[in-house]
Order: structure tokens, then C-alpha cells, then sequence
């Protein structure tokens, strides 16, 4: 027999909009950090040697907000919970570990 988490859920509530607000803000949040990663030069100019030549700088800013974007939906219950109930498990090659989890618990098929 397995056990179920079942919500009581109260549509009306302000409590409830906010929640989901707050969980779609950050679900569209990693979709703009994915763009940025996708646009985002592997390599930016950090200045000149000695002889003139550029000295290239890897340009980390881009994923290091990526993954900062998807630790920030993984602490937040609600926008686990909307992308469990769109089967959505990753953002690019981003694995959402919490969704992935909740699926494989609740042995649903994943939608890669």
C-alpha cells in the first residue's frame, strides 16, 4: 500500500496566489538564467600580457546563476509541485533532483 501526500488546497486563498506566484516567478527565472546561459561568450577578455595579447577569462556568471536558479526551485515546495504536475525535470542539461524524485516516487513517466 503506498502512502499518499494529499493537500488541502484552497484556491481562494491570498496565501495560495502567492505561493503559486512566487513559484512560477522562479520557475520563469531559470528559463531567462537558461537564455543567458545559451547566449552567454564561453570566454570574456580579462585584460593584456605583455606583449598585447588578450588574456581570456572564462565567463562563469551565466551558469553560476543557472545553478543558483535551480537551488532556488528546489527550497520552494510550490514550484516543485507545478513542475511535478508538468513532468518537467530539467531546465537545458539543469536536473531539477527534488522533481525527478517526486516523480520516481509517485512512478510517473518523465518528460525529459
Amino acid at each position: 500500500m503506498t502512502e499518499r501526500k494529499i493537500k488541502y488546497i484552497d484556491g481562494g486563498s491570498l496565501e495560495y496566489w502567492r505561493q503559486h506566484t512566487e513559484g512560477f516567478r522562479l520557475i520563469h527565472a531559470a528559463e531567462r538564467a537558461l537564455l543567458r546561459v545559451k547566449r552567454a561568450p564561453m570566454c570574456i577578455a580579462g585584460g593584456y600580457d605583455e606583449d598585447g595579447d588578450v588574456i581570456p577569462v572564462e565567463n562563469l556568471g551565466p551558469w553560476n546563476a543557472m545553478d543558483a536558479a535551480i537551488c532556488a526551485i528546489e527550497a520552494n515546495e510550490t514550484a516543485v509541485d507545478i513542475l511535478v504536475a508538468l513532468r518537467r525535470t530539467h531546465f537545458g542539461q539543469w536536473p531539477v533532483e527534488a522533481v525527478i524524485r517526486e516523480l520516481e516516487e509517485a512512478g510517473k513517466p518523465r518528460s525529459d
